[in-house]
């Protein structure tokens, strides 16, 4: 509807002898649990008009009319040629779509609490081509208008699914039947009682009759015609059977590809007729693939309320088929193959999946697929023979995608042709295809033997990186069976103890390149003489792993005594030597210095350094600890515990003092540094404040880290900061 249009049209307006009667309706008051309520006999009263082909209703809400209003609360157009309608609210001016008893919270579908004159009625009922001119009768009219919009819209979709399924061909003449003989699992021999000797029996499977001997009810056994396991059933006993539910797929060529259905089967046999058992086949999804693989699922479902039909996507379900209170999941079943030769000629050519069906009695088509997708080198391993491989990248397809997407196999496989041999000859996993690798970066031959011996004992290449290139595979293998000797410890768990010894080598500035380190003699007694090593001196060999890592930071430290100790007769300002100095001053003033690297990195790039406030009597007792920038300005004053006590006061004036001091032996390099300190600071701060970071624990807790920071900041004397 153009609302232009509409907006030119006049609504039916409210009458003085509509007003008479709507003032006549007076309110009935009740009391309710949640209040009191108001009941009018009519909720609404509703004037009718035709004009320029359009029905118009003019909605009076009786409540607003007692108060005073004039104008209806809602106006609703009709065009019965286009089965529209839409409303107008006029309290808001804004157009609704909604059906009337959707309108308001007072117009319920099921209420006859609208007032509409007979005279309105019959130009509602003549208008509208309806039964009744009342207001149930018009919300069934825009129901059914709405349905039928629903149903036009819905079609143009179903349409599209319906075109895309139309090539899908009919199901082969012997379905059934091939269903009963290979899709079904469970079977069963039934046969005549007899006390003694042979009898006669029926196999469900292979449909023959057989002489099987003494035969016990129930009794689990082996077709002696086609060799299928089967259950014994005596004829005169059983009932009705039903076979739990299976899955069997059927591919078929359907343009421009191919399509998988996938069907949920199973077998009835009633008591009657054990000798004609019915194949019961529910097809459940369909998945159309073009020439390049691309799928586009479908499942059978009921669409929209509308009735089951073929649906695009996949089951809401969760892949799980409900069907005689039973269900499968979306897993392996049974392969239709006699139309898989034809498309392997084409469809399916360039898949390896009839390659692969012809060694599996069940599979899962689809999986299949998508892991072809992911690695297209599939195909290659499949029409190579590599099974093992092939199923190994078929259950997790991203252990070999990275490889190269096109050329020979071996090239792909980064292994030279010698290499693929026997990597077929051996059906090896992807473990022996890593070790194949791992020989062609090698200049040196890995046997079968070899190499069979690291995968037995679990060890793939990549954790030998960190003796490789000192010794060759052959030596690491004896080298590990001579350690582990007669312990009880696996060889992977020898080859972890060398790893922490090599790496306890390393932390401790060992030679770890000398042969004598690396291939220890008695590899345990190292192993644990390195361990109480390195706890007996934690402290110097962290320091070592810091100094690797900030290569500065001693550097730095070995230049501050000259120019930043001081002392006069109460205090002393010491500097540390070296960075195990810095790690013992935090351990013994149990403060954060020696947890946090913030401090050494800040150190190594010169924006701040640490210094030691001691008491002139005691200069090796740890008092403060100090973190001051390149200039003398004090950002950090910490004692035990990270606190501050009331003793600092007494040491104001020896700072200011000495503040005062190292302006004299600073040098222009120190004053760019402090520059550079003291904008970075700024910015720490102003970041601080911006992300509102409060202390979590101890003296300050609760407080804004930048506040605590700047209100123990000692910045330089003005006059000094003029002078510089």
């Amino acid at each position: 509807m153009k609302k232009k249009f509409l907006v030119t049209l006049t609504p039916p307006k409210l009458t003085k002898q509509l007003k008479e009667e709507i003032e006549k309706d007076v309110p009935i008051v009740s009391q309710k649990l949640w209040g009191k309520r108001k009941a009018y006999k009519y909720n609404s009263y509703i004037k009718a008009k035709v004009e320029k082909g359009y029905l118009i209703l003019s909605i009076f809400k009786t409540e607003f009319v007692r108060s005073g209003s004039k104008y209806p609360t809602y106006v609703v157009y009709f065009n019965r040629k286009s089965e529209e309608y839409i409303s107008f609210e006029t309290e808001i001016g804004k157009w609704r779509t909604a059906m009337l008893n959707n309108l308001d919270t007072d117009f319920s579908y099921y209420s006859s609490q609208h007032y509409i004159s007979e005279k309105d009625g019959i130009k509602i009922q003549k208008y509208l081509k309806i039964e009744r001119g009342n207001f149930l009768a018009i919300c069934d009219y825009q129901s059914s208008v709405l349905e039928k919009h629903r149903d036009k819209q819905y079609k143009r979709i179903t349409d599209e699914w319906d075109r895309m399924l139309k090539p899908v061909r009919s199901l082969p003449k012997d379905w059934k039947k091939w269903v009963l003989r290979k899709a079904i699992s469970e079977h069963y021999i039934f046969y005549q009682y007899k006390r003694s000797g042979p009898t006669d029996g029926y196999c469900t499977c292979c449909g023959k009759k057989v002489v099987i001997e003494k035969p016990k009810y129930n009794e689990k056994g082996v077709c002696p015609n086609c060799g299928q396991k089967v259950q014994f059933k005596s004829i005169g006993k059983f009932g009705p059977i039903w076979t739990k539910q299976e899955t069997a797929y059927l591919l078929q060529r359907c343009y421009p590809g191919f399509i998988i259905r996938e069907f949920s089967v199973r077998m009835a046999i009633g008591k009657n007729s054990y000798q004609n058992p019915v194949a019961i086949c529910s097809e459940k999804n369909r998945y159309l693939y073009d020439m390049d693989f691309k799928e586009t699922p479908f499942y059978f479902g009921d669409y929209k309320h509308r009735g089951n039909r073929w649906i695009r996507g996949e089951t809401h379900s969760n892949n799980y088929w409900y069907y005689y209170y039973s269900y499968v999941d979306n897993s392996s079943g049974a392969v239709y193959a006699r139309t898989i030769p034809d498309l392997s000629k084409k469809e399916l050519k360039m898949t390896g999946l009839p390659e692969i069906l012809k060694g599996k009695s069940y599979f899962q088509p689809r999986d299949y697929l998508r892991s072809l997708r992911k690695a297209p080198i599939l195909e290659q391993l499949v029409k190579a023979k590599l099974k093992t491989l092939s199923y190994e990248v078929l259950e997790n397809p991203l252990k070999i995608s990275s490889f190269q997407d096109h050329g020979a196999l071996h090239s792909r496989l980064g292994i030279n042709k010698d290499a693929l041999k026997r990597l077929r000859k051996n059906d090896g996993n992807m473990k022996y295809l890593t070790w194949l690798q791992e020989e062609n970066r090698s200049p040196h031959y890995l046997d079968d033997e070899l190499i069979f011996w690291y995968m037995e004992n679990h060890i793939e290449p990549n954790e030998l990186n960190f003796i490789h290139s000192k010794m060759s595979y052959v030596q690491i293998r004896n080298y590990l069976i001579r350690q582990k000797g007669k312990r009880k410890d696996s060889i992977s768990q020898v080859l972890t103890t060398w790893k922490d010894y090599i790496s306890m080598a390393k932390r401790v500035k060992m030679n770890i390149n000398d042969e004598i380190v690396y291939r220890a003699t008695k590899l345990y007694k190292r192993h644990n003489d390195l361990i109480k090593y390195i706890e007996d001196n934690q402290l110097s060999v962290t320091a070592g792993e810091l100094a690797d890592k900030y290569p500065n930071i001693n550097s730095v430290l070995s230049g501050l005594r000259e120019k930043y100790e001081y002392s006069d007769e109460t205090f002393t300002i010491l500097a540390p030597r070296c960075i195990e100095d810095i790690l013992k001053e935090g351990q013994a003033l149990h403060h954060c210095i020696d947890k946090k690297t913030e401090y050494l990195e800040r150190i190594n790039e010169q924006e701040t350094y640490i210094l030691f406030l001691r008491n002139t009597k005691q200069p090796d007792t740890p008092y403060y600890t100090l973190e001051v920038e390149p200039g003398g300005v004090i950002r950090q004053k910490r004692t035990e515990y990270d606190r501050q006590n009331k003793d600092i006061e007494a040491a104001s004036a020896f700072l200011r003092e000495w503040q005062q001091e190292i302006q004299k032996r600073i040098t222009e390099n120190d004053r760019e540094l402090a520059n550079r300190s003291r904008q970075l600071r700024i910015e720490s701060y102003a970041e601080m404040r911006k992300k509102k970071v409060k202390i979590n624990g101890g003296l300050f807790q609760g407080k804004y880290l930048a506040d605590v920071l700047e209100a123990d900041l000692m910045e330089m004397p003005d006059t000094l900061q003029q002078a510089a």
